[in-house]
């Protein structure tokens, strides 16, 4: 049976007959293992090496019973997602159009992705260390002249979840508008 992979898209499709654009639709093309895939991820369980691979999108509909449904074209670049296109002939021209200009792009932004994911976790980690330092230090254990680089916001020691507090304000950071073209080595 499998389990759905997600395609985001950053530029969305406007289908004809949809009423909303398409920013991200589930296919079972790639592995089938929950994944998230975006233009420029690397797809290691693709059917095709180099080529173009079919794909139906549905929406329900009022007028028609069935619903609509759409082909797209996902144009799939020695195991790299190169684009998702409605036309099979805008998805060939992509196909013979990518360059190396493309996969150093893709490359960047796949390290940059990781360099906030990184970032992001160790700061989650060191709160979360703090906020264990913040209990042993309620359970009586003695205070260190270094205990200032452990303070937690009073945001937090205040609130009746603490952890649940850190966690929400994580899941804030994780859902904010990343911008591809700032560099964000020091965050």
């Amino acid at each position: 049976m499998g389990l759905f992979d997600t395609v985001k898209l950053s530029d969305p499709l406007k289908i004809p007959g949809f009423t909303k654009l398409v920013s991200e639709f589930q296919t079972k093309e790639f592995g089938s293992a929950m994944r998230v895939y975006t233009i420029g991820s690397l797809l290691p369980e693709s059917p095709v090496h180099y080529g173009i691979v079919k794909e139906q999108l549905w929406e329900p509909s009022e007028e028609n019973e069935n619903g609509i449904t759409q082909t797209i074209y996902l144009v799939i670049w020695h195991h790299i997602l190169a684009g998702v296109y409605l036309e099979a002939q805008e998805a060939e021209e992509r196909l013979r159009t990518v360059d190396r200009l493309d996969l150093i792009r893709w490359l960047d932004q796949a390290q940059r992705k990781a360099h906030r994911s990184q970032r992001r976790y160790q700061k989650f980690h060191h709160t979360v260390s703090n906020y264990h330092q913040h209990i042993k230090r309620s359970n009586g254990e003695k205070e260190t002249p270094f205990d200032f680089l452990w303070r937690l916001p009073e945001e937090i020691l205040n609130d009746p979840d603490p952890l649940g507090k850190i966690l929400e304000q994580e899941a804030a950071k994780e859902t904010e508008n990343d911008d591809d073209n700032r560099y964000d080595w020091f965050d």
